[in-house]
């Protein structure tokens, strides 16, 4: 049997969330940028379809017989550009395969979707309907229940400028196209994700602000400037008004412009603070690195790390300086405290042995005080 479906409207994040994560990962290691489109396969009511050898007739389908249709539907199953005269596929050339499928309740019919992914050598052919192959038994009152309904064993693209869609309710329902870009993954509807998808996503995620950006990104952004301009604006307007109305007094005056001082200072030190922590946070990354450059031993490295919590950046433009300046002077305050104990502190990697002059017993080549 031959089933013509066409495409409607569907947001493309429903699309994605169609799309087994592990099917979708597989195809991003060899599609950088594929193409998904979603179909409707089959709904209840009339359907007009070809029955192979017999022609064109009107059958009634029930939703149980569209509920094992989608269920019928393996992920996998081969796409073609067009039918053959028996639906076999010898000789037919596979245009894309079938990564997702669901069942959903469209205009109180319901309906059986198909996401398929379409080959990138394929991806610019008008494929706006589709047509499901199927064994399918035919009642004598030409109707399909659930038990009716067999294998599927592929389904043929189309255009609607030439074919006509057999289930009449069916219309396109999306495509999207997924694009790379380093570690982040952008799914595109009719050319770009919207906002409204971006919003959607990081929503149902429950993702926070400073999981997406950093700290530094986050008060260096101009809408947040600008919104903390505004408060520092509107704080200066009431000290302002606060101003006038008590500078009657010597007393009043100096408390309102105390009040503003304090305000004023408390915004700026929670703005250095959050420099100070995104700068801490990316220090942590500059340690570890600076670490196995300097070729630190394991006790010099863990004498280093129990003291980084205590590394705070006076100057934030040169942080790679910052971090070195506090290693150099952690180390020497390692091999003060190992000469302290009576130990020898190996020396670029070369162990000097023996004890310092009146220790009682030979010591490690390496310390770290317990």
């Amino acid at each position: 049997m031959k089933f013509l479906a066409k495409l409607q409207h569907m947001a493309a994040s429903e699309i994605m969330n169609i799309v087994p994560h592990d099917i979708y990962a597989e195809i991003k290691q060899k599609d950088s940028h594929p193409l998904f489109q979603a179909y409707v396969v089959g709904h209840e009511g009339e359907v007009n379809a070809n029955q192979v050898g017999v022609g064109m007739k009107v059958w009634h389908w029930f939703s149980s017989a569209v509920n094992k249709l989608w269920k019928n539907l393996q992920y996998g199953t081969k796409v073609f550009h067009g039918h053959n005269l028996d639906s076999s596929h010898e000789g037919r050339q596979s245009i894309g395969e079938v990564v997702g499928k669901t069942v959903k309740t469209i205009k109180d019919k319901v309906s059986a979707i198909a996401v398929t992914y379409i080959y990138p050598e394929y991806r610019n052919l008008p494929l706006d309907i589709a047509s499901i192959e199927a064994d399918v038994r035919i009642n004598a009152d030409d109707s399909v229940h659930d038990v009716d309904v067999g294998n599927i064993t592929g389904i043929a693209l189309g255009s609607s400028a030439v074919e006509r869609p057999g289930f009449a309710g069916a219309t396109l329902l999306s495509q999207i196209q997924a694009f790379a870009n380093k570690n982040t993954t952008q799914f595109n509807e009719g050319g770009r994700m919207t906002i409204d998808d971006v919003r959607k996503a990081i929503k149902e995620g429950r993702f926070q602000p400073d999981e997406i950006f950093g700290v530094e990104e986050l008060t260096n952004n101009s809408g947040v400037k600008k919104h903390f301009d505004e408060i520092i604006e509107e704080q200066k307007q009431k000290a302002y008004g606060n101003y006038k109305h008590l500078e009657r007094t010597d007393e009043a005056f100096t408390k309102a412009r105390k009040e503003w001082e304090d305000e004023k200072k408390k915004i700026m030190d929670e703005n250095k603070s959050l420099k100070i922590e995104g700068a801490k946070v990316k220090a942590t990354e500059l340690f570890g690195t600076k670490i196995k450059e300097r070729k630190l031993d394991d006790k010099q490295s863990k004498f280093l790390k129990s003291k980084q919590k205590g590394f705070t950046p006076e100057d934030l433009e040169a942080l790679d300086k910052e971090v070195d300046k506090f290693m150099d002077t952690t180390l020497d305050e390692y091999k003060t405290t190992a000469k302290i104990f009576g130990q020898k502190v190996e020396e670029k990697g070369e162990k000097t042995g023996g004890t310092e002059e009146g220790a009682e017993e030979e010591g490690d080549a390496s310390f770290i005080p317990d």
